[in-house]
């Protein structure tokens, strides 16, 4: 006869390990930290579900084989992550969403706030596979254009977007055609041509339908790359990728001499600011572009070190979501940021490239002598936290103006990379000043 309490330990033992699993290896299921937690969910516009849990709770254990089932099942139009609360890094995540209980479901809608958050709204339906899926069908956006027959041209030209527009003979496009709209959303502008004439199909080269017709340049309506593969969202996805985004293929960079800083550190003297930006130490390259985050901290306020934190979240999603998508920047293999970085990463190695002088990101305290020096020298905005761009090879910078989030500053780093907005400095780049009563000196 088997005691109750051997029982009892077998099954606390069962749920351990349940718990130590969870959404490990393989699952369909992606963990999220503050260090990619915004950046990913700013990169898509699908409908996008999060878990917040404890590895320790029954209900969430209860939950995973659910929630696994139902990420797979809407995979390529709906995103299914999770989120460890009890992990002490992600309390302050899970804080910031009001998670007062486990697991607490959120819902990620293609809608953003003014700063370009998407806005999340509690789950409320049933926890269960189908209706999960159900509902995330529900929310996937229309965000692909419908065209008529001699309406491509003017579509393909009408912004600087590259174009991706579906040729198909059904009514309306499918589920598939939506979530692949969502996912490249603000990236790729998507249109479909319902039942396209001859004359549209000779023109493109197509002999069957349905086909992806990609547009690359959006100056040129001639040029056209078409897809006609399986209709499965990856290969797709891919494709679309590849043609209009990518064009070029990532390098990968030969090991660098010395060791470089990937973290954000603070700069609190003129010798930081030389190791950081302008002359780093051995046989480390002088950097692009080093991007230095302004952020106010009063150590003695809890207020503020909370706000203080969630900044430099950002500054560290954008420092590695730049190594991940920059062609300026040294390249990495891929490390899953999301769901698709298989689309996003697929690129071949080539060893004889060299490697480009590296992306640096500090950050300086606002509130002290030499962050107010800081805003002065670069004419930052007053509203906290910004940031300024500084080119040491160019001796040239471009203040921050926008909201502080990971996706809007990455696309501003992409600019400076490119030279826009950056200007001539006047001077040298000299930080100095007596410490102020309760701050850091600089």
């Amino acid at each position: 006869m088997v005691s109750i309490r051997v029982l009892v330990l077998a099954a606390v033992a069962a749920a351990a390990g349940r718990a130590a699993g969870m959404f490990d290896g393989d699952s369909a299921v992606r963990q999220l930290t503050p260090a990619n937690f915004d950046l990913v969910l700013e990169r898509t516009s699908q409908p996008t579900f999060v878990k917040f849990y404890a590895p320790w709770c029954g209900h969430c254990q209860t939950l995973e084989p659910e929630y696994e089932r139902a990420a797979t099942r809407t995979h390529g139009i709906a995103k299914f992550y999770a989120v460890n609360c009890d992990e002490e890094s992600n309390r302050g995540l899970c804080a910031r969403y009001n998670v007062q209980g486990f697991p607490t479901l959120k819902v990620f809608t293609e809608k953003r706030t003014k700063r370009g958050s998407r806005r999340a709204v509690d789950y409320q339906g049933a926890r269960k596979a189908s209706a999960m899926a159900k509902h995330a069908r529900s929310m996937l956006p229309s965000l692909s254009t419908k065209l008529g027959a001699d309406g491509l041209d003017t579509f393909v030209t009408s912004s600087q977007l590259p174009k991706a527009v579906l040729l198909t003979e059904r009514s309306k496009p499918g589920d598939l055609w939506r979530g692949v709209a969502a996912h490249f959303d603000r990236k790729v502008q998507l249109a479909h041509i319902v039942k396209p004439d001859e004359a549209t199909l000779e023109r493109l080269g197509v002999d069957k339908l349905p086909a992806i017709a990609v547009f690359p340049e959006h100056t040129d309506p001639s040029v056209a790359e078409i897809y006609t593969g399986d209709s499965k969202y990856l290969p797709l996805a891919k494709f679309i990728h590849a043609t209009a985004i990518a064009r070029k293929p990532v390098r990968q960079p030969k090991a660098q001499t010395s060791p470089v800083a990937l973290d954000v550190q603070q700069i609190e003297t003129q010798a930081d600011l030389e190791r950081l930006c302008i002359s780093p130490a051995g046989n480390s390259p002088v950097p692009i572009l080093c991007i230095i985050g302004v952020i106010a901290l009063e150590p003695e306020f809890e207020e503020s070190r909370a706000e203080h934190a969630q900044a430099v979240t950002v500054l560290e999603s954008v420092l590695s979501g730049q190594r991940l998508r920059s062609p300026h920047a040294p390249t990495q293999p891929s490390s899953n940021i999301d769901d698709y970085d298989d689309i996003e990463g697929d690129n071949s190695a080539d060893d004889s490239s060299e490697p480009s002088p590296p992306l640096r990101v500090a950050w300086v305290n606002a509130l002290g002598t030499a962050g107010q020096q800081v805003r002065t020298m670069f004419g930052l905005s007053d509203d906290l936290p910004t940031a300024v761009a500084v080119s040491p090879r160019k001796h040239a910078a471009a203040p921050y103006r926008g909201a502080f989030t990971s996706a809007d500053m990455l696309d501003w780093a992409d600019q400076c990379y490119e030279g826009r907005g950056m200007r001539r400095i006047a001077g040298e780049l000299i930080i100095s000043g007596k410490p102020d009563a309760g701050h850091d000196e600089l």
